[in-house]
């Protein structure tokens, strides 16, 4: 967002920072842009006169790679044990959920709240989660419609990491068309 011009505020728990590299891409966006990317720990502070909230929970980084590492030597206790550790340091956020309060906020209280789904939604799919029940039900059909787009934009990633020239595959596959008849 920060390649278009949006001032854009990424709020995260000390603890659960992303890839340094995609801060650096955001940053240099928002400088050719014309917008900002600025960085906080506080929710509060990145909901304050936001037109869009887009919260999301994740783990850190660092426990991502941890992860990834765990489960190509087929280490089944460690990755069990590494669930329970982030589940006790989730635990330590539950403050960290999009609220009606927070919401009120927002700029004249009516951002558009996003989400890529599932969302674990307070006192529907958990007792407690990251968005009101009240929040999500008032944005239900622009949170459905968001998340219609998911299967096509994570073919479209596997198609872009597929082929190096993309756009001479699509050319091809064109002038190479054939009419598609479906019993």
């Amino acid at each position: 967002m920060t390649r278009f011009g949006m001032d854009v505020v990424l709020a995260h728990p000390e603890g659960y920072e992303i890839f340094l590299e995609v801060e650096e891409v955001a940053a240099k966006n928002a400088e050719k842009s014309g917008g900002t990317f600025t960085k906080t720990n506080s929710m509060a502070e990145a909901f304050k006169d936001a037109d869009i909230v887009y919260p999301k929970s994740w783990a850190p980084f660092a426990a991502m790679e941890k992860r990834t590492e765990l489960y190509g030597n087929g280490d089944i206790e460690g990755i069990n044990a590494l669930e329970k550790e982030l589940l006790a340091q989730n635990a330590e956020h539950k403050d960290w959920a999009c609220t009606e309060e927070l919401m009120s906020t927002t700029k004249d209280g009516k951002a558009l709240y996003l989400h890529c789904l599932p969302a674990d939604i307070t006192g529907v799919s958990c007792e407690t989660g990251e968005v009101d029940a009240s929040v999500f039900d008032r944005y239900r059909t622009p949170l459905y419609k968001e998340a219609s787009f998911k299967p096509y934009i994570i073919a479209a990633m596997i198609f872009l990491a597929k082929f190096a020239d993309p756009a001479d595959v699509l050319k091809k596959l064109e002038e190479n068309s054939k009419p598609r008849v479906f019993k």
